[in-house]
């Protein structure tokens, strides 16, 4: 599914999280883990990797042995944290990005900020880790994946069903009716929902399952429901 995991560290406890949570993806896809941080002076390379190896200890217990880069930043084109991140991982073949989305420790760009960065320059995966997880161990349970009706939405579809293989978890699809729904119209609103998992279910050979929410912030409801399911 993936040939490398690369997750970019500030420093910052929260984006260790991300480093354990990549060692978990890293281990369930048989691929390698590289731990990344991104430096704007060459003279900085040594330092910033020898920061990075001495923080491993937030990684005891896994089974992956993890690379430590320093990525240097291509300062004549002004490129930015994100910039530098999203260009390495694209220069991988088979590579996903793990990062947290905070932090604030020995760099002075702030991974919430370059987390946005990341997501409009890579065209690849990308798992962000919220401030909100604390210990985290496995992907096994539900996988909520929404969808609004387009293709773009529906993109996610096959990677979903690929992780619940890997992971034994049973992909959720759910869409989110923001409007209110007449009285004796549940067919056709599930209808959409119900149609994806079935063909899903059917090309993987896998559980799927499917949910339609309610709610003025599609937002909202997602994050309730993959709170409280």
């Amino acid at each position: 599914m993936f040939n490398r995991i690369i997750v970019p560290l500030d420093g910052s406890p929260q984006s260790w999280k991300a480093a354990k949570v990549g060692a978990i993806v890293a281990e369930g896809c048989d691929a390698a883990l590289q731990l990344v941080s991104v430096v704007f002076d060459a003279g900085d390379e040594d330092r910033v990797v020898d920061e990075m190896r001495s923080g491993l200890e937030f990684l005891r217990g896994i089974t992956v042995e993890p690379m430590v880069t320093a990525l240097p930043a291509d300062r004549k084109a002004d490129e930015t944290v994100g910039g530098a991140i999203a260009r390495h991982a694209e220069s991988v073949n088979g590579a996903m990005i793990v990062m947290s989305s905070t932090g604030r420790d020995r760099s002075a760009a702030v991974l919430g900020s370059v987390a946005d960065d990341v997501l409009r320059a890579m065209l690849g995966p990308i798992v962000v880790v919220g401030p909100e997880v604390e210990e985290f161990e496995s992907f096994a349970g539900d996988i909520v994946v929404p969808v609004d009706g387009s293709d773009f939405s529906e993109t996610s579809l096959p990677l979903a069903a690929a992780w619940g293989i890997a992971f034994d978890a049973t992909p959720w699809i759910v869409e989110v009716l923001t409007e209110p729904v007449p009285a004796g119209a549940d067919v056709f609103e599930t209808s959409y929902p119900n149609r994806l998992a079935r063909e899903l279910q059917e090309s993987s050979h896998h559980d799927v399952e499917f949910d339609v929410l309610h709610g003025p912030s599609a937002a909202r409801a997602i994050s309730d429901y993959a709170l409280h399911n």
